[in-house]
């Protein structure tokens, strides 16, 4: 029999609560039923989906949307980021893996580590929707970029896709030998979503990338760049997949979905730093 997702994720934290900690006090949790208690009585309940909302502020319900994550996750389901998964499976080592902004759970679905997986976000949607991957073997919290609810050094990597960075944190929470592995646009990326909304092709990263070496002075940089072809029934998907598509009236990109783009530029950059 199928256990229930809150059983499921009970069980995973009976195993993993000591990666955890309190938002509140930073002191260490324990699992009692189904909830995290800390030494101090600070509670984070599950859910009936497995997830525990460690938000001390309001999850974001209006711009991070099944609406948006729904077409996203067709996407990278059909493969395409299929060649930049491929280039982090093979930086990931073995110890825990924390996916910063995980969304709806899916590029933590395709990754194999040797270790636990959390992914944590700020998006109610996205978060649910992490949870109905029945087979995944991960812990998912809604949770704030600048206080992580998870223990001083309990991570082998920390992944942050297309997501803001905290460094000092991120630094906190990994091993002495851990990494970040950080994948930023480049100038191409989604190229043909920006021409076709009427956008500028004029994306700039270098300062990113400068903040990123300021941390990690001994970093590696690895461009990848190419082209996925759209399956017909997916192409509709792509226009509401970005944040792009929040600048667009409903008539134009009903207008555009009459001759949408058939491929899709993927340009990126993937950083990858050693914390020690």
């Amino acid at each position: 029999m199928m256990l229930k997702k809150i059983d499921k994720a009970a069980r995973y934290l009976a195993k993993n609560s000591p990666s955890l900690r309190c938002p509140i006090c930073q002191s260490s949790v324990k699992l009692d039923g189904y909830a995290l208690i800390c030494q101090h009585g600070h509670t984070y309940n599950l859910n009936k989906k497995g997830s525990i909302n460690f938000l001390t502020i309001k999850p974001d319900t209006t711009h991070y949307t099944r609406a948006m994550f729904e077409p996203r996750r067709q996407l990278i389901q059909a493969g395409m980021y299929a060649p930049v998964l491929a280039e982090i499976q093979n930086r990931l080592t073995s110890g825990n893996l924390l996916d910063v902004g995980s969304g709806e759970g899916s590029f933590l679905n395709l990754l194999k580590v040797e270790g636990s997986k959390f992914g944590f976000d700020i998006a109610r949607d996205g978060i649910n929707m992490a949870s109905e991957y029945t087979e995944l073997e991960a812990f998912f919290s809604l949770a704030d970029l600048t206080n992580l609810p998870f223990s001083d050094q309990a991570m082998g990597t920390v992944l942050n896709i297309f997501t803001p960075s905290n460094y000092r944190e991120f630094k906190r929470v990994l091993t002495d030998d851990g990494q970040v592995i950080k994948v930023i646009p480049d100038q191409f990326y989604l190229q043909e979503l920006r021409t076709a909304f009427g956008m500028a092709v004029d994306y700039d990263n270098q300062e990113v990338i400068r903040k990123f070496a300021e941390n990690f002075p001994d970093y590696t940089q690895k461009e990848v760049k190419y082209t996925f072809e759209l399956p017909p029934q997916l192409r509709n998907a792509f226009l509401s997949m970005s944040p792009l598509e929040w600048q667009v009236s409903a008539s134009e990109k009903a207008r555009i979905a009459q001759n949408p783009p058939q491929v899709a530029t993927i340009h990126v950059q993937i950083l990858q730093g050693k914390k020690s």
